[in-house]
């Protein structure tokens, strides 16, 4: 005997997107970063690679008065990871 299913069949599961850098940031992303010694929060906006092949960031800060808006992925201290 066969059992029928009322309910629909769960959607296909896709794979998160590759991250970009060795820490493993992605646009949207909330970073820590530890710049001249100064350390924020901040949503990452952007992401690009320079010709020596590091990681550069475009910020926007949560706090309004700091003035960073790039930042290297060295200076990272920690990612807090968007949901997907």
């Amino acid at each position: 005997m066969e059992q029928t299913s009322l309910l629909p069949a769960p959607p296909a599961v896709r794979p998160a997107p590759r991250r970009l850098t060795s820490k493993g940031i992605a646009k949207g992303d909330i970073v820590e970063v530890d710049r001249k010694g100064r350390r924020f929060h901040a949503v990452v906006t952007g992401i690009e690679q320079r010709d020596s092949g590091r990681f550069e960031l475009d910020l926007r800060p949560l706090d309004s008065r700091i003035s960073y808006r790039r930042a290297t992925v060295r200076e990272v201290v920690t990612v807090y990871r968007r949901a997907r």
